[in-house]
């Protein structure tokens, strides 16, 4: 029987992936909170800027190379894709907040 969700069997590791841009910058908040130097601002906002792009490449290529059907493909990287959107746009809004 079709589940009514499909979902990839690499699920944790698509959400791992997904999750990246968050993990850092709750990792630059603990560093900061815990008052370990910090690395130069090039490297931070070059990381801040490069993660999510990357993120959001290795989630679609692990959701396209998943044996789903091609709509169900097409869903997914939909969502991926609107999923690190989101996230980039919040992370960023925090980060001008907390900048300015």
């Amino acid at each position: 029987m079709c589940a009514l969700i499909s979902f990839p069997r690499s699920l944790p590791l698509w959400l791992l992936v997904l999750l990246s841009p968050t993990a850092y910058f709750v990792l630059l908040l603990l560093a900061d909170t815990f008052h370990v130097p910090s690395p130069p601002e090039a490297v931070v906002r070059s990381l801040f800027y490069f993660i999510p792009p990357v993120a959001a490449l290795v989630c679609g290529s692990i959701v396209w190379s998943s044996n789903l059907t091609p709509a169900r493909k097409m869903r997914w990287l939909l969502l991926t894709l609107l999923a690190v959107l989101l996230q980039a746009a919040l992370l960023l809004a925090l980060f001008v907040v907390a900048a300015g």
